[in-house]
């Protein structure tokens, strides 16, 4: 900002020094012009004067003589008015009648033609290199030319001149180096507004950063020290409902602590804020907060600013400024007072969006609390449909839980992989309870019912939008990597990840369970026996890292299997020769 605004101040100056010689360039051809047509025309009007009036009888008569001309004795008169009234620098004089003739002329020539002339004119010539300066007179019966030297006149002109250079150089550098002084305070008064407006920027980014009220309040309550330079800083909700001031957080500038609180925190500036909705400033007892602040001065007072954080009309609290006395007169100027003020604008804005979060967060909590029940009770109803998955829904939910998240799924993908191993099961409760509870082998059609369960699921829970999530493992746990599985017979990458994941863990859990016909086999015949499908019923990446997971935490092992459970497993033969795990818990 610093670099940019140099630059500018420097194209500015050299702009305006440009623009400064042209308006002084305009000026001095201006006035040089003024200067010489005001000293020819004081000169014509001082010559007239001069000349014409005492002559003026003199030559009337001689017009009107026919023809028109000087007697002797006017002669001899002209000439005596001549020699006493014409200055030494005036060549000649010369008169004519109006038809022309000349009447007199001071240097003895005549001149028949009489120049035809305004009633006052002038002009400027050379007589053998010597400037001259004419005056011609128009006075109705007469006219009269008047020659005289111009070098006077000239040196006149010159000394005014210059003095009309001096002067507009004088005022050219004046408002030169106002125009600079002007350019400098606007721009320090934009680059003021410019900072205060970063500043406010900065902390309204922070304060609306996070969601969290404690992280608001104390990001509020320093930056709003800062913005006067104060030594403390206080923060204070107000409730609508019942009209109290909330203390919630205090502020140190010397020591960087701060303390949140909740209690009533009644003062009088503070409920004259709100109240007001505008800001105050007024001093109070330093040992009113020696409760909050150690290093508060024993006696004497404290300077106290506090802003109003309104939003919509609306107070929300207020924030307060504690400032130690010093000499200056005001201890809060109006420029902190302002940044104050609308750093507790954004601070209204935040704690309000907190608040919202909160509120929102609690709500949220409370549905899926519910969420949860309702899982739970379906869960409950799947057991009661079929003792024999009782505690394998929750065993595979955790540990698919813990293999994903080890894989490298997102925390909001866990919650629906965790729901979806929890339920995956859920479509039995569509299936007749006399093939669930069959203590003997299944017959075709009674394979084909359960073959059925995991589109079932999905119809029952597409009417449910916050198990939307769960599909992927309700509808394809029971698809195989080679493609061999159902209900769609997919295979590879086409099979969700999640379902990919779950099939591992819940083949894992149903050999390590106790079958009606035989009890739960160990751990590592189960990892040998999932090893050994790797590539054709479960996929080779989830189980290397099903394997490093059960190497890694052993703990996992007990809580795989339960012998509390009867989950039926068969065993079966595929086209191709090699055996394959299908779980119909």
């Amino acid at each position: 900002m610093v670099g940019a605004t140099s630059y500018l101040h420097l194209r500015f100056a050299v702009v305006s020094f440009a623009v400064a010689l042209l308006i002084g360039a305009v000026a001095v051809l201006a006035g040089r012009s003024a200067v010489v047509g005001d000293q020819h025309e004081s000169a014509a009007q001082s010559t007239s004067r001069l000349v014409s009036a005492p002559m003026r009888e003199l030559f009337a008569d001689a017009a009107t003589n026919d023809p028109p001309r000087l007697t002797p004795e006017q002669l001899a008169r002209a000439n005596n008015l001549t020699a006493s009234v014409v200055p030494a620098d005036l060549y000649t004089l010369r008169v004519f009648a109006p038809n022309g003739s000349a009447l007199y002329a001071s240097d003895g020539a005549g001149d028949a033609s009489s120049p035809a002339t305004a009633p006052l004119a002038w002009g400027t010539n050379n007589i053998d290199g010597a400037p001259i300066f004419i005056t011609r007179v128009n006075d109705g019966d007469y006219f009269v030319e008047m020659t005289e030297n111009a070098v006077p006149i000239e040196d006149r002109i010159a000394q005014q001149q210059g003095t009309v250079l001096s002067m507009v150089a004088l005022v050219v550098g004046l408002l030169y180096v106002l125009l600079q002084g002007a350019f400098w305070l606007i721009t320090r008064s934009i680059q003021a507004d410019h900072r205060r407006l970063v500043r406010l920027y900065v902390s309204g980014a922070r304060l609306r950063s996070s969601l969290d009220i404690h992280d608001v309040l104390t990001q509020l309550t320093r930056d709003a020290t800062a913005a006067v330079k104060g030594d403390f800083g206080i923060v204070a909700l107000y409730d609508h409902e019942n009209g109290d001031m909330l203390l919630r957080a205090t502020f140190g500038q010397a020591t960087g602590t701060i303390a949140h609180h909740q209690r009533a925190f009644e003062e009088w500036y503070m409920r004259r804020c709100v109240i007001t909705n505008t800001a105050i400033i007024t001093a109070q007892a330093a040992d009113a907060f020696h409760q909050f602040y150690g290093d508060v001065p024993e006696e004497g007072q404290l300077n106290i600013v506090c802003v109003p954080m309104t939003l919509r009309d609306r107070v929300l609290g207020v924030v307060a400024v504690l400032k130690t006395p010093t000499s200056r007169k005001n201890a809060f100027p109006a420029d902190g007072v302002r940044q104050l003020t609308d750093l507790a604008v954004q601070g209204a804005m935040a704690v309000e969006q907190a608040e919202l979060f909160q509120k929102v967060r609690a709500y949220a909590d409370e549905v899926e609390l519910s969420y949860d029940s309702t899982l739970k009770a379906l869960t409950a109803a799947l057991d009661a449909k079929d003792d024999v998955t009782e505690g394998h829904c929750e065993r595979v939910s955790k540990l698919t839980s813990v293999l994903a998240r080890q894989m490298g799924v997102t925390e909001r993908a866990l919650v629906d992989i965790e729901r979806g191993a929890l339920l995956h099961d859920v479509g039995k409760i569509g299936v007749p309870d006399a093939v669930l509870k069959k203590p003997a082998a299944l017959n075709e059609l009674e394979w084909e019912a359960i073959r059925k369960h995991p589109l079932l699921a999905g119809v029952m829970i597409s009417k449910v939008g916050f198990l939307e999530g769960a599909t992927p493992i309700l509808m394809y746990h029971h698809e195989r990597f080679d493609g061999g599985g159902y209900p769609f017979g997919i295979s590879g990458d086409k099979i969700p990840l999640e379902a990919r994941m779950f099939s591992v863990v819940d083949a894992y859990d149903a050999i390590t369970s106790d079958r009606p016909y035989r009890a739960a086999r160990g751990h590592s015949e189960a990892m040998s026996e999932i090893a050994n499908n790797s590539g054709t019923q479960f996929d080779p990446m989830v189980v290397a890292a099903f394997q490093k997971l059960m190497s890694s935490r052993p703990e996992l092992r007990a809580q795989a299997g339960s012998t509390h459970s009867r989950t039926r497993v068969r065993g079966h033969e595929d086209d191709d020769g090699p055996r394959f795990i299908e779980s119909v818990a």
